[in-house]
């Protein structure tokens, strides 16, 4: 088999071509170059979209992040009011229940409100969440594993506009909104809170609520359940 020579290939490459044939490959770079430039521009927004997003999502509902809560400790003083609160639950014998900067969250509806991801309860109520952590800590997190708080003391603003009731125990920073961590069933969490609950009778003062998914709610300020 003949082998060309470079003086050959060379001339193959740059031999005078067709105006129409020139005029198509001009097209397609230049269409290929368009799509390369928009698909980078795609990239570059969702990029930096990632990056602004306020929040993190956990098993479908928007938790916000931690460089949000720390933009809330610097308004005001904040900061000094949240130590004094972990300062408190040390003290009181449950600083090792839950984080304790997760029990600033609101709810998961903040951006849809309008409303701050993030709230302090007044120090009068601080004393209502300390049975709720115990129960948390002693019987939830055994019963089920790890949680991960999706509201804890709600505001009366913020309450109001996602629909709360008004004798709602978040606003008395006695209850909690959880999703469990692990990849339990619905069926298999409904089962165990309900056995929970029941065990623990009237004498825990439980307040237990199963959404539709796996978001739950406890309080100890009332046995109850929904």
């Amino acid at each position: 088999m003949p082998h060309s020579s470079p003086s050959s290939t060379l001339e193959f490459y740059f031999r005078p071509q067709p105006c129409g044939r020139y005029a198509n490959r001009w097209v397609i770079a230049s269409i290929s170059l368009l799509l390369i430039a928009v698909l980078a521009t795609l990239w570059l927004y969702l990029y930096t979209k990632t990056l602004n997003k306020p929040f993190v999502d956990i098993k479908g509902y928007r938790v916000p992040t931690q460089e949000s809560f720390e933009r809330f400790l610097r308004q005001g003083d904040h900061r000094a009011q949240f130590r004094r609160l972990e300062d408190y639950l040390q003290r009181s014998g449950v600083g090792d229940a839950i984080d304790p900067r997760t029990l600033l969250r609101q709810g998961t509806d903040w951006l849809d409100y309008n409303e701050p991801a993030f709230a302090i309860a007044p120090k009068s109520t601080w004393r209502n969440m300390v049975a709720t952590l115990a129960l948390l800590r002693d019987e939830i997190v055994p019963a089920i594993g790890p949680v991960t708080v999706l509201s804890a003391y709600r505001s009366a603003n913020y309450n109001r506009r996602s629909g709360g009731a008004s004798t709602s125990r978040h606003r008395d920073f006695c209850g909690l909104d959880l999703v469990p961590q692990s990849n339990i069933s619905r069926k298999e969490l409904g089962e165990e809170l309900k056995a929970l609950h029941a065990r623990l009778g009237p004498e825990s003062n439980m307040g237990l609520g199963l959404s539709t998914k796996l978001r739950f709610h406890i309080d100890t300020c009332g046995y109850r359940s929904w």
